[in-house]
């Protein structure tokens, strides 16, 4: 009996191992923000595991060390706000979007902030000429953001001072009064906003200063080599990621414990954290990536008009 016990756990123990091994490793460079909380939750779980896929994550500081580990061959797939890998396609860096993770739409379904610190006297973006203002990478989403909202209020990017610090350094610089204004995302604004030594006041949201049709926020994008190869896997990604948010969305309660887990909320500011989820679907088009194209260029971090096309591979249904 005690041989044939030993067999059956050597058999079992066999096909365990083999069910591992025949799991797809990817490898996911990413930036802390609101959106990824679907996959977070999703892995946790181990629903990517069970579609066969043993997803590897990496945070990093900003979309553009998502797009060097890529680069690099150290990421398979990456997340960050889409201004990055559009600069990487435009610097021969070939990749390509393909999921939507996030949108904003006016009025009231924001999820990037201007603010400015009590200290720094700074009320609206009228105030803001020759203070100091902070954006986590350059050439990113949130230098398109303080470029566009200041061109609408007429101040001239020469006029402001432009300081680059990572996320997760903003508070920080903000109470010390290093900077006097910075865009953010959750959940360093949850941060930012109960900090009552900062007395954050914020002075506009919105990735654009105009969304009345929804703006595309957070992407997922992939060299083009590895979409070729690994279509299929990253269909299966696109599935898994898809149900995460599903069930999420349909249970407040589980966004509030995901949200203290994996972004590092309070209780309290959980209460009120909402995912960036404008649109049901995932799906990303040329016409979505062409609308930030476009304020690029109006906003001079682009010299020339630019067109979408190759930047942009549809995988979700």
């Amino acid at each position: 009996m005690a041989r044939s016990a030993c067999c059956v756990s050597v058999v079992l123990a066999a096909t365990v191992v083999g069910a591992h091994a025949a799991n797809v490793k990817v490898r996911f460079a990413y930036v802390l923000a609101d959106s990824m909380l679907p996959i977070m939750a999703a892995k946790k779980d181990g629903a990517y595991e069970k579609a066969g896929i043993d997803l590897e994550l990496t945070e990093v500081q900003g979309g553009p060390a998502v797009v060097a580990a890529i680069a690099a061959g150290e990421a398979d797939i990456g997340y960050a706000a889409p201004v990055p890998p559009i600069n990487a396609r435009l610097n021969g860096v070939n990749v390509k979007m393909i999921l939507a993770l996030a949108h904003e739409v006016d009025p009231d379904k924001k999820f990037q902030w201007l603010i400015a610190s009590k200290a720094s006297g700074v009320k609206t973006l009228a105030d803001l000429k020759g203070k100091k203002i902070s954006f986590n990478a350059n050439g990113g989403l949130c230098e398109l953001t303080w470029r566009d909202h200041l061109q609408k209020a007429g101040i001239s990017f020469d006029e402001v001072q432009p300081v680059v610090l990572p996320f997760t350094q903003q508070e920080a610089a903000l109470e010390q009064g290093g900077i006097d204004a910075a865009c953010t995302v959750n959940p360093f604004f949850a941060a930012i906003n109960a900090n009552a030594n900062i007395g954050a006041t914020v002075i506009a949201d919105g990735m654009l200063a105009d969304e009345k049709e929804p703006v595309i926020l957070d992407v997922i994008f992939a060299s083009d080599e590895y979409l070729a190869a690994n279509r299929e896997v990253l269909k299966k990604f696109a599935a898994v990621t898809d149900a995460a948010r599903k069930e999420l969305l349909s249970d407040p309660a589980k966004v509030e414990a995901a949200a203290v887990e994996f972004l590092g909320l309070t209780a309290e500011t959980a209460r009120t954290f909402k995912l960036p989820i404008v649109k049901p679907t995932m799906a990303i088009s040329t016409a979505d990536v062409q609308k930030l194209l476009d304020s690029m260029h109006k906003t001079g971090m682009l010299p020339e008009p630019v067109t979408a096309d190759k930047m942009v591979d549809n995988l979700a249904d």
